[in-house]
């Protein structure tokens, strides 16, 4: 007999069925949709909250930026712009052009009111990032004229820097102030005398250390720009010569307004009358950006009607009629978000120091900050 052979085995082959693996397909899109749902969400958040805190670091900056140089305005190297009695300190300006900003140092304070801003009004911003332009109560500085964009009000102010130096004897002759050593006054500096009771207001035409001391000269001409209309006299405006206890100060003009910035956007801007770098003889109004994203300044300020030092009221620039009352101002800012970070459009309008302000309706986050500032020189 012959043996009969095994059948082989037969082995089933192994692997997914169609409809196996499209139900693999559909669970792991599933997976894939949730994490990517996830991710964006979280990236939003990321976002949303990444554009608050700059938002909210940004007004406060600008709030920080404008309140310490507003609370130095009228700042005579005496403490106040105003001599017992409450009246105005008198100051003689002789410089070229002395009767305007930025040469003009009689007004520690002043504002310029953006037309049809005022308290109860409607400020509508037309584009995301406004053309300069737009009209104000009264006309703009030249280098503020040049970035400024419609709908926000225009703060300058005046005084002179804190650092100061004491006249030494014989205090002053003829065109000639002397100074004590150890000061950086340099030519084309524009200078503050003052000792309490008035003051002046001149160019240095020039600078030299001669018996220890500075002589400052502020002759009529010269190099020096914008110059003196006449030379600096040893008596002020009220007839007395300036003796023991006067100091000099570099003068200050500082202006805020908000402007076309970096990329077209509405910026904070702050102007300051400084040397350019190719002319250090020379004193202009330069300016520079500090913050950008905010759409609007609405400004008020604090009135004192009868001479208490107190506010007795609010009131826009163009209804402000003697400066020398004005006591506080009332800063109100738009600030936006520098990229879009919200689910839907922003159409809410926003107070601003009283004002409505309407931007554009976009994705962006917005916040209002304000706050009042006193002016220290001007409160006893």
């Amino acid at each position: 007999m012959h043996a009969v052979s095994p059948m082989p085995k037969r082995y089933r082959t192994a692997g997914f069925s169609l409809i196996e693996m499209m139900v693999a397909l559909v669970l792991g899109l599933i997976l894939l949709g949730a994490v990517v749902q996830v991710y964006l969400s979280t990236k939003l958040t990321f976002v949303a909250q990444d554009q608050k805190s700059a938002v909210e670091e940004g007004g406060r900056f600008a709030l920080d930026y404008i309140a310490r140089d507003v609370r130095m305005a009228g700042l005579t190297g005496c403490g106040s712009r105003t001599v017992p009695g409450g009246q105005p300190l008198p100051v003689r300006n002789h410089l070229v052009g002395g009767g305007a900003y930025p040469y003009l140092f009689t007004d520690a304070i002043r504002g310029l009111e953006a037309s049809n801003s005022g308290p109860a009004q409607t400020v509508t911003l037309a584009a995301s990032n406004p053309a300069v332009g737009g009209t104000w109560n009264a006309a703009l500085p030249a280098a503020v004229a040049a970035l400024a964009v419609p709908g926000s009000d225009v703060l300058l102010f005046s005084g002179s820097q804190a650092q100061v130096w004491p006249l030494v004897d014989p205090f002053a002759s003829g065109a000639q102030m002397f100074v004590q050593l150890g000061n950086d006054i340099a030519q084309g500096d524009i200078l503050f005398v003052t000792d309490c009771s008035q003051g002046v207001v001149f160019q240095a035409t020039s600078v030299n250390t001669a018996a220890g001391r500075t002589n400052v000269t502020g002759s009529q001409g010269g190099t020096v720009f914008p110059g003196n209309s006449s030379p600096v006299a040893e008596q002020g405006p009220n007839g007395g010569a300036f003796r023991r206890g006067a100091v000099v100060a570099r003068a200050s003009s500082i202006a805020y307004f908000i402007g076309r910035g970096t990329g077209g956007v509405p910026s904070l801007f702050r102007a300051s009358l400084l040397a350019p770098t190719a002319s250090p003889q020379r004193r202009e109004l330069l300016t520079e950006e500090l913050i950008n994203g905010v759409e609007s300044m609405q400004l008020r300020y604090g009135i004192d009607v009868n001479g208490d030092f107190g506010v007795d009221g609010l009131a826009i620039a163009s209804a402000v009629t003697d400066w020398a009352q004005v006591r506080s101002v009332q800063v109100g800012l738009l600030m936006r978000g520098a990229d879009n970070s919200l689910q839907g459009l922003d159409t809410q309008t926003y107070n601003v120091a009283g004002t409505t302000v309407d931007p554009v309706d976009d994705l962006r986050q917005r916040r209002v900050f304000s706050m009042t500032i006193s002016l220290r020189n001007r409160l006893p």
